[in-house]
């Protein structure tokens, strides 16, 4: 079984085009990941779920990064991560399309592991974790940001409205985690925490935005033909402006950050 929702690598590969435009939130979580990271010396990084790269520039702009290996199924968002790369001069550079399940990286080879709004497509989170902590050397760090749980009750009950099928109403309670769920990942993948928390935020967005994010990052359960949209995609685009107000959509979202070090021995 794939380590990542079904479908989600191709979905991610065609929205790769448009997909910083469209996760301005999740790029601000990122800066916040990173900046929170304790002070240390990370020389080499790997980012899982690396996506389009925003993530692995926040490191580098904070730390003396020499090599960052980034692991990605989705071909189309290494694409785009490979045409910023003469924006990180003075960094080797590896990029791997591969699954979290699968990483053909070493074990104990990194100081740091960071992984950006990817956990939740993970199906088997805690061996994704546990995969991810393998990685790190003893004293090593890693930070993770992820969908946190109890947020976006107005999406999903908007989603349940339209009669949306369990692959987008059964999202939320089976990806979403919360602050201890998260912490018992960590544990049971012999890692120490070091911080854990959770940020609920207010959202007003038009709903034509909205709908553009969708695409984006659950656009493999939309269903789309090829140059077009599907039944569900436009049920989904027209609530939204029904349920919209002078404000746009407004919805709550939780994200979730978590911190913990590999112990020295």
């Amino acid at each position: 079984m794939s380590a990542t929702t079904d479908g989600a690598p191709e979905g991610f590969s065609k929205a790769a085009e448009s997909y910083d435009d469209a996760v301005r939130h999740n790029i601000a979580g990122a800066e916040r990941l990173v900046m929170s990271l304790p002070d240390g010396a990370y020389g080499r990084v790997l980012d899982v779920g690396c996506g389009t790269g925003f993530s692995a520039a926040a490191m580098l702009r904070r730390f003396d990064v020499s090599t960052l290996v980034g692991v990605d199924p989705a071909e189309g968002m290494l694409d785009v991560f490979a045409r910023k790369l003469d924006g990180f001069s003075g960094v080797r550079i590896e990029l791997r399309p591969e699954d979290v399940m699968e990483m053909g990286v070493a074990d104990g080879d990194f100081d740091a592991v960071i992984s950006t709004m990817a956990l939740h497509w993970f199906p088997d989170k805690p061996g994704a974790v546990a995969r991810m902590a393998r990685a790190l050397r003893p004293g090593g760090v890693m930070g993770i940001l992820t969908a946190g749980r109890g947020g976006e009750d107005a999406w999903r009950e908007l989603l349940e409205g339209i009669g949306a099928p369990p692959a987008w109403t059964g999202w939320f309670a089976e990806n979403q985690r919360d602050v201890d769920e998260i912490a018992a990942d960590l544990v049971a993948a012999g890692l120490e925490p070091i911080d854990v928390w959770m940020e609920r935020r207010r959202r007003e967005t038009p709903p034509d935005a909205f709908m553009a994010r969708t695409r984006s990052v659950a656009g493999h359960l939309l269903g789309n033909p090829p140059g077009g949209f599907s039944s569900l995609d436009r049920r989904i685009e027209a609530a939204l402006h029904a349920a919209a107000g002078p404000d746009g959509f407004v919805y709550d979202y939780c994200k979730l950050f978590a911190i913990a070090r590999m112990p020295r021995g």
